[in-house]
């Protein structure tokens, strides 16, 4: 055994997530972590990293406070003693020194590994405030590959990463002999890569050996023992609650006959009334002391009173351009997005998915060509940074900005979405990764936008929390347009996909050259006319 983490409370600022939890890790083990946002997942990684009983490196999922170094500087950091001469090579001593501790070496090999990731050569000495999410997760991942720690604890691993990265990175896993505690909420990541599951709740903490979907059958068993448990006590509770409204009358029946017999027999009709209201206490407390909670529960279901938007096309490219440092990344693109259309947005790292939306929003001019966007049409927008929530509000202000939103509604939807009595009086900024995804969400869904634009909208989202995202997506009446590399997730929503690649849009290996419709764009030039109009009779006045 390698750690064992033994009857210990997991807490985040003075706050109790699970009371107790007991787990070991084996040498050479790979345990991926499951539970529900909030539940401390990350917290457990980082109380691990601080335990001075195991070596440890862990994988950071935040790089902001590392935005002024430079890549190599950050991964070579995994050798404190090399990271430290590093910077003092304009002595000659210290290069001597540097060699004699192969620190050249080391990074050549840093060299080596990062091209396998796809982080080029010249990358590594460009800050990372200037990469990606996904290019800054690589990075971060490449520096626990490169320690020598003997437990590697790694967060949400496939956050950002296409295809093709997942793919080095479950080979990277299978590899890997140390042993590795790592947070994923991919299926697929987790059918490939783990040797066992651990569960965390708020009750504890239970370990299933074996990957996912083994995982997931043996939760389903238990979910059909409880459910057999949970008729069964329904039985019992009835037949108890039959037993006792007995005892009642027959103890208030009991009660009005001692009145009027002799004292010997209001004395024994006493002694037994007492004797049968203890029994009515006994099987109340057999009640409270089993008690199991429907395992089928049904939630509360929200009915939302979506926009009527009339117009047909909400958003045209028409021979769109746009490069930017003399790089080329859409060239000649036509498309548009329809009312009630789904949309599924592919392509490798850095093809231009992220630039596609902020050409919609508008953040972005094209070098070439037009965009329209309905004048009317209004966007709701998933963001990976969090753009949209105010950090400094508690939870429940930030959903009570929506337009007509009352408390009472507003305490109902977020306890739906876990948020709990105590929790929406937090501050958003004090919330985990996860918590602050879904509270972005909701605020987003419940604005009742005319189209979501979800932008790797399941990263770190719990399975579960995808399950109910996915439900409100498929529910939705309006359109959706979703940068996503999870599998799973995207068979659910599909409706279309475009890849983008070479420069350009493809439908299902079609290239979306979809013909301009010259009515559409009259109609559309027409409705913009009058909106323009009208906003300027509104100025006059």
């Amino acid at each position: 055994m390698l750690f064992l983490f033994e009857e210990r409370a997991l807490e985040v600022e003075h706050k109790v997530l699970i009371p107790e939890l007991t787990f070991s890790i084996e040498d050479h083990e790979h345990l991926a972590i499951v539970g529900v946002n909030g539940v401390g997942k990350s917290t457990l990684l980082k109380v691990i990293h601080q335990d001075q009983s195991v070596d440890s490196a862990m994988m950071e999922q935040d790089l902001t406070p590392y935005y002024d170094w430079t890549v190599m500087d950050y991964i070579i950091e995994s050798y404190p003693e090399i990271a430290k001469i590093r910077l003092q090579l304009n002595h000659t001593d210290m290069i001597n020194k540097y060699i004699e501790l192969d620190g050249y070496l080391i990074e050549g090999e840093i060299v080596t590994e990062a091209k396998k990731l796809g982080i080029k050569e010249e990358q590594l000495e460009q800050k990372i405030s200037t990469l990606s999410g996904g290019e800054q997760t690589k990075v971060s991942f490449l520096k626990v590959k490169m320690s020598k720690a003997s437990l590697l604890l790694i967060d949400e691993p496939t956050n950002h990463m296409d295809l093709e990265m997942k793919e080095w990175l479950t080979k990277a896993f299978k590899q890997e002999q140390r042993a590795i505690l790592f947070v994923s909420h991919d299926r697929t990541f987790l059918n490939e890569t783990p040797d066992a599951i651990l569960e965390l709740s708020h009750n504890g903490g239970k370990k299933y050996i074996g990957q996912y979907d083994k995982y997931k059958q043996q939760k389903d068993i238990e979910h059909e023992t409880l459910k057999l448990q949970y008729e069964k006590q329904q039985k019992e509770q009835a037949a108890i609650e039959e037993t006792i409204k007995k005892y009642k009358a027959w103890y208030q029946k009991a009660s009005q006959s001692a009145s009027v017999r002799s004292p010997y027999q209001q004395k024994q009709l006493s002694k037994l009334a007492k004797r049968f209201k203890s029994k009515e206490h006994q099987l109340n407390r057999k009640l409270d002391q089993e008690h199991i909670a429907n395992p089928d529960k049904k939630e509360k279901a929200f009915s939302i009173q979506h926009h009527d938007f009339k117009s047909h096309y909400l958003v045209q490219f028409n021979h769109v351009s746009f490069s930017y440092d003399n790089r080329t990344i859409f060239d000649d693109v036509s498309f548009y997005i329809k009312r009630n259309q789904n949309v599924i947005v592919e392509g490798r790292n850095g093809t231009g998915k992220s630039t596609l939306i902020k050409l919609i929003l508008g953040e972005l001019e094209p070098t070439k060509g037009n965009i329209t966007v309905h004048p009317e049409l209004e966007i709701g927008y998933f963001s990976q940074d969090f753009e949209n929530l105010n950090m400094h509000h508690t939870v429940l202000d930030e959903i009570l900005v929506i337009p007509e939103m009352k408390e009472a509604d507003a305490r109902t939807i977020l306890a739906s979405f876990y948020f709990d009595k105590d929790r929406i009086n937090d501050v958003v900024e004090t919330l985990s990764m996860g918590e602050k995804c879904r509270l972005q969400f909701v605020k987003l869904y419940f604005s009742n936008p005319h189209i979501m634009i979800l932008d790797e909208p399941t990263n770190y989202f719990d399975i579960g929390m995808q399950e109910k995202i996915i439900q409100l997506i498929q529910s939705f009446q309006g359109s959706v347009l979703i940068v996503s590399h999870d599998d799973y997730f995207k068979s659910q929503i599909k409706d279309q996909t475009w890849t983008i690649k070479n420069h350009q849009m493809t439908h299902e290996n079609v290239q979306v050259k979809e013909p301009i419709n010259t009515e559409s764009m009259k109609h559309q030039l027409k409705e913009l006319e009058q909106y323009t109009d009208e906003r300027n009779r509104e100025t006059e006045f």
